[in-house]
């Protein structure tokens, strides 16, 4: 890796990583695929039962679930700070 032998990587990746950051890591990504699922079963309930409807419902999936993880990830942030 770059140079760098395999034990001095992990030994200052321990050193530089803590079960803080770990925790962080796992709550946000719960909040992400908490958020993003329930945008998505939410568009789903309230989408047109026809191929477009179902297409359009997906693309506005898609864009409040990109909009959404940007919002939690900063209220997350600011709370962890």
């Amino acid at each position: 890796m770059m140079g760098v032998d395999a034990g001095t990587f992990w030994s200052q990746t321990q050193n530089a990583v803590g079960l803080d950051d770990v925790t962080e890591g796992l709550l946000k990504s719960l909040s992400f695929g908490a958020a993003c699922g329930l945008m998505a079963v939410y568009e789903g309930f309230h989408a047109q039962p026809t191929a477009e409807g179902v297409g359009l419902a997906t693309t506005r999936t898609v864009v409040s679930s990109s909009v959404l993880t940007l919002i939690v990830n900063y209220m997350l942030t600011a709370t962890f700070l």
